[in-house]
């Protein structure tokens, strides 16, 4: 089945796609010189040959040709290795039901730019259940499926719809009520795996992300953790509060945002918004099969690997493979029209077989937060279990002191008596009363500590604040001071250098003079 543009009178007619957003050319010409690198070492597969493929790996390298080799080499083994090729027909995940459950996380419309949009509540995860409900093994085939589901079958349906290239994607992690002590165990045994495999595998896929109903304590905490997350990684980061609806409708539309987001989609016939993979790739899809329909760079399609399918009316259309002003949907990403085919490979079907719905449980991790950042919450969570922990331990020590106290007072109560009572020596109700008068004080200092909030005073907030901006402050100023030192040295080696150089001339001078004198 070809599919061409109609022309009418000289001008098209249909659908196009533009090339919005294409390429610079320092990033063309950084591109080309690496795909020539990779076709001499035989790195290069047909449906990798994309340029904006290669221009995610290249910034993931800051554009070092060297390293994005090594990169690319790494990323084609670990795909044979993992089997990521053909993770869409192998892999069946039977438990996705209970994962929603207990993991509730989806994709749901598309921002104003026409990007995929992906939710996450981690305030309702429950990593107990989770890991019951699957095993961290089949959670990552899962992670992957979805990555290779999002541009297999996401990214086109955008592309198409919006008339434009996409290959990034809007998330929103709400965190209102995360335990973040129970989420611990899951950073642990999950998140690590997911922020390599996407870090070294799928990289620069996340345009901007949303963290919502952040508390001042989260918030804090990301002030002072900002620094030493990549700074590309940071800006792409919005911690927001409670009110967070008017920044999320600027770059969402208010029917593509769910109601429980400041939205107006309920998508109450489809189970909620979650669960609905709302989007443009529903739209686009008969039978589920977008993935076996295509469009082809020369207008035609890949005998060796598709069967013709039916599609919809407003996809089934012609594109003029003269047209300069369209372009096709490739393997991945979709193409420039101006990109050169130099081979019949390059032949873009729509046998689109990569990557799917990002799974950022805990997605400050992945792509945002780096491993260091990572390490550093987990240490705080240990501190805090430590701290609680030990609280507990105390609170079982003294209800035992309470009940050895309470046992000697019913003993004393029943005319038992020790023989240093009846030798005239001290009673049990002489001993226990300390006893028993200490315990009444901690019990009361116990009550005034459950009674305090557990929420830190707002006073309290702002000299922690004011701490922050004061070791801002003296970091800038140990900064200004690192540098007029700096420049302190570089004087004092040219002055002594000065010396030396004066020194040699008086020696020369006077060498002189006793020459002459002798003559």
């Amino acid at each position: 089945m070809e599919m061409e543009m109609e022309m009418d009178g000289g001008e098209q007619a249909g659908m196009e796609v533009e090339d919005v957003g294409g390429l610079a050319p320092e990033e063309a010409r950084a591109v080309e010189e690496l795909r020539q690198a990779l076709e001499a070492r035989d790195l290069l597969p047909p449906n990798f040959d994309d340029k904006y493929i290669m221009r995610r790996f290249l910034k993931a390298r800051g554009f070092d040709i060297d390293k994005t080799i090594d990169m690319w080499s790494e990323m084609l083994k670990w795909r044979k290795e993992f089997g990521a090729d053909s993770i869409l027909k192998d892999f069946v995940f039977d438990e996705l039901e209970d994962v929603l459950l207990y993991y509730p996380h989806g994709f749901h419309g598309v921002d104003r730019d026409g990007r995929p949009i992906y939710i996450e509540i981690l305030g309702k995860v429950d990593p107990t259940k989770l890991l019951n409900a699957t095993t961290v093994e089949r959670f990552l085939k899962y992670h992957v499926q979805s990555l290779e589901r999002l541009f297999a079958e996401k990214y086109p349906a955008c592309s198409v719809a919006s008339k434009k290239h996409v290959d990034t994607i809007t998330t929103i992690l709400d965190v209102k009520g995360v335990n973040w002590m129970r989420v611990s165990k899951l950073a642990r045994e999950v998140v690590l795996h997911i922020n390599k495999i996407d870090g070294d595998n799928y990289p620069e896929i996340l345009h901007r992300m949303f963290i919502v109903n952040a508390g001042s304590g989260f918030r804090l905490l990301w002030g002072a953790l900002r620094g030493l997350i990549d700074p590309n990684t940071a800006e792409k980061i919005e911690v927001l509060g409670e009110a967070y609806q008017y920044r999320l409708l600027e770059q969402i539309d208010e029917s593509q945002l769910p109601e429980f987001l400041g939205g107006s989609c309920s998508c109450s016939g489809e189970g909620g918004c979650l669960r609905s993979n709302k989007g443009p790739w529903n739209q686009m899809m008969t039978s589920d099969n977008l993935s076996e329909s295509a469009l082809m760079e020369t207008g035609h399609l890949s005998d060796e690997n598709l069967a013709c399918q039916d599609m919809e009316p407003d996809v089934q259309m012609k594109l003029n493979p003269q047209s300069s002003g369209s372009s096709s949907i490739p393997h991945r990403m979709l193409s420039s029209p101006n990109t050169p085919v130099t081979r019949k490979e390059d032949v873009v079907t729509t046998r689109l077989t990569t990557v799917g719905s990002t799974v950022a449980c805990f997605r400050l991790c992945h792509s945002v937060w780096n491993l260091q950042l990572l390490k550093l919450l987990v240490e705080v969570i240990k501190v805090v279990f430590i701290f609680l922990w030990s609280l507990l331990s105390v609170a079982q020590l003294f209800s035992a002191l309470r009940r050895v106290a309470s046992h000697c007072i019913n003993r004393s109560s029943s005319g038992e008596h020790t023989p240093a009572m009846k030798s005239g020596g001290p009673t049990d109700q002489d001993c226990t009363a300390p006893c028993l008068e200490r315990l009444k004080r901690l019990e009361h200092m116990v009550m005034e500590l459950n009674q305090r909030s557990p929420r830190i005073p707002p006073e309290k907030e702002n000299l922690i604040e004011e701490s922050m901006r004061r070791i801002r402050s003296i970091e800038s100023e140990i900064k200004k001071t690192q540098r007029a030192l700096n420049k302190t040295s570089l004087k004092q080696l040219k002055l002594e250098q000065r010396v030396e150089n004066w020194k040699e001339s008086m020696l020369t001078s006077s060498c002189r003079f006793s020459y002459c004198s002798t003559i």
